[in-house]
């Protein structure tokens, strides 16, 4: 599931066709799995493997994949941005990678996603991020780091190029707000 949901985030651009495809795709993916761990274990459920962590960030991200806060407060600072974004109820089932990478869905093309600024494919990135065993907590300090690189490449690259006319220029500043609070929240 980690595996899936990580690759969904990373698509770029991700516009309304798009957004309905992998919602329909995550939607298949839990009817499967459901049925895959129904017989499997006849007594198990999906949203019991793991304390139910996986399933709970599955059903998020479906929730986030409509989140429209950047459009919907267009006139806001990058800061009340990140504050809109923290209260909503899915961000406590998202690890922090997954929000920090599905913000970059609205990113200018001057900042770079984080698997090519390491020069990879998305797959090798995720991997990295997904252990074979599931788990994801070694991933969520790199892929701040890799973000934080990401987010002062773009500004020197905005700085020198001047005004870009695609993406949301506010997104380096939501990420390099929000990435803080929601680390220190998973610790906790």
């Amino acid at each position: 599931i980690y595996a899936f949901v990580k690759n969904a985030v990373l698509v770029r651009p991700l516009g309304e066709s798009a957004r309905l495809h992998i919602t329909q795709d995550l939607a298949d993916l839990e009817m499967s799995l459901e049925q895959l761990v129904a017989r499997g274990s006849g007594s198990t459920q999906l949203s019991q493997i793991c304390n139910g962590k996986p399933y709970a960030e599955l059903r998020a991200v479906r929730m986030m994949l409509f989140w429209n806060g950047l459009e919907s407060t267009s006139n806001k600072s990058s800061q009340d941005v990140a504050k809109v974004l923290l209260r909503e109820a899915w961000v406590r089932d998202l690890r922090p990678s997954t929000v920090i990478h599905y913000l970059f869905s609205y990113a200018p093309s001057l900042l770079s996603s984080p698997h090519h600024v390491k020069r990879v494919k998305a797959e090798e990135y995720v991997e990295n991020l997904v252990t074979l065993d599931g788990g994801v907590d070694h991933g969520e300090e790199d892929a701040w780091m890799v973000t934080m690189s990401c987010c002062d490449t773009y500004q020197q690259r905005a700085t020198s190029a001047g005004a870009q006319r695609d993406g949301d220029p506010r997104v380096a500043q939501v990420l390099q707000s929000l990435g803080p609070e929601l680390l220190r929240r998973r610790r906790h």
